[in-house]
């Protein structure tokens, strides 16, 4: 999926409407906007629609990727923790760390 950009005259127009500041109410920061969706962009594919600051804009994406997990969740596109632990075990299957020896471009001279 291709992420939508805004224009510069797009981003002055938010800017703008928001009174030149974040979009979150509690919020009064003015430097660093980053222009963000209010729904998801996995929802809804189309251009950033608010400016947020950055602090605000973690916080929203941690929201928005939970949200998202629940859905596939919901939907059935992924399984649930206790499904994973039905199907495979209590014990998570992980790869052993790799020694020294065998990574990748490692010196000779280590061993």
């Amino acid at each position: 999926m291709s992420r939508l950009y805004l224009t510069a005259r797009e981003y002055e127009a938010l800017l703008k409407k928001q009174n030149g500041a974040c979009c979150v109410d509690d919020c009064e920061e003015t430097e660093g906007l980053i222009g963000e969706h209010s729904t998801p962009n996995t929802w809804r594919r189309a251009k950033p629609d608010q400016l947020m600051c950055r602090s605000c804009h973690k916080i929203k994406t941690l929201r928005d990727i939970k949200k998202i997990w629940k859905v596939k969740r919901l939907n059935g596109a992924v399984l649930s923790q206790h499904e994973r632990r039905r199907r495979h075990g209590a014990q998570l299957c992980s790869r052993p760390f790799q020694s020294s020896r065998d990574q990748f471009g490692a010196s000779s001279w280590k061993r």
